[in-house]
């Protein structure tokens, strides 16, 4: 087997250091170094993202996507939301996602981290 490396993400320093083990054991960074899991970064303009997404303790899971959302072919139902603009979303809820991506709805284009286990 051979061992490629890691596409990094834009902030993976900040996001790991930001990512200790809580109170459940539960340690992001072992997830995140996992070869096995991909985390790639997407790009799409403001405006309605078409998303259902559910909270979990890994980031927000990818439950539906409208086939109009400006994410379809970008992202997958199943993948697992990290970050946004370079701001940490790892065991928020969803209504403190919902706010993130509206503040940031004026901006031209919005950074999506993602997670695919």
């Amino acid at each position: 087997e051979i061992n490629m490396p890691r596409v990094g993400i834009t902030f993976e320093n900040e996001l790991l250091s930001a990512a200790g083990c809580n109170s459940d054991g539960f340690n992001f960074k072992q997830i995140f170094t996992d070869p096995r899991n991909e985390i790639y970064e997407c790009r799409v303009p403001s405006g309605p993202l078409g998303l259902v997404v559910e909270a979990t303790k890994v980031g927000l899971r990818v439950q539906k996507i409208n086939a109009m959302s400006p994410m379809c072919n970008k992202i997958s139902v199943g993948d697992i939301i990290i970050a946004v603009d370079e701001v940490d979303v790892v065991g928020v809820e969803c209504g403190v996602f919902w706010q993130l991506v509206s503040r940031r709805a004026n901006k031209q284009q919005r950074c999506f981290a993602a997670l695919r286990i």
